[in-house]
């Protein structure tokens, strides 16, 4: 009996095997419900739709308020504008419509489009423009980036407001994407009422909705396109 008594003395001193689950950190909460329940893939096309329709409609507007130019019906200024805004539509089809299976664009072709945006701009600037002597002054450069700025306020303000939590992956590539593209659209209507051919202010002027676009719109997607 003394012997069982000296066996099960030190029976306190083994350390417990399982001691380990104790000192796991507790579960994590329960995911909480979106206060904003997310839309159907049809809905969210009709809002896009939606808002694309109200933001051409706004650059018109605004085009007509500044007046179009005189020469807006020759085959060298509409031809390059139809062109222009022609790219835009599809550039956006590609940005925003599902490919196979539902999948978006994939990174590749995004940031290709980003980087074709400012680079066909600018081949067509070189193409069309010419440098002007003397210099075009510079009340004229402020006054085309202001009619830039009022025109794609409302474009740019749309695609972040609608295209929010809808970007499964990439966001800030694919935010870039469209922000480059709404400034393609602004540059289009920045060519129905703008009669200056000079380089520089062709591509500085008028080249500062597409950067600026893609700068903000990277950054909308970033912080709140993701879905």
């Amino acid at each position: 009996m003394a012997n069982e008594r000296d066996l099960l003395s030190g029976i306190e001193d083994i350390p417990d095997p399982a001691a380990h689950l104790v000192a796991r950190p507790p579960p994590a909460p329960a995911a909480a419900v979106p206060a904003e329940p997310s839309l159907t893939r049809p809905a969210r096309e009709r809002r896009a739709l939606i808002a694309g329709m109200v933001g051409l409609a706004w650059i018109l507007i605004f085009s007509w308020v500044e007046g179009f130019r005189d020469d807006l019906g020759s085959p060298g200024v509409a031809v390059p504008l139809a062109v222009g805004a022609a790219l835009c539509g599809l550039g956006l089809l590609l940005a925003l419509r599902p490919r196979a299976r539902g999948l978006p664009a994939g990174v590749r072709a995004l940031q290709a489009l980003i980087a074709a945006v400012p680079v066909g701009f600018l081949a067509a600037a070189v193409a069309t423009s010419r440098v002007a002597d003397p210099p075009v002054p510079l009340e004229l450069h402020l006054r085309c980036i202001a009619s830039a700025v009022g025109t794609g306020l409302v474009p740019f303000a749309l695609a972040a407001l609608v295209l929010r939590r809808s970007f499964l992956s990439a966001p800030a590539w694919r935010g870039a994407a469209i922000g480059a593209l709404c400034g393609l659209a602004v540059v289009v209507g920045l060519g129905t009422h703008c009669e200056l051919d000079d380089l520089l202010h062709v591509a500085l002027a008028h080249g500062l909705p597409i950067a600026a676009g893609a700068l903000l719109g990277a950054a909308a997607g970033a912080l709140r396109g993701r879905a």
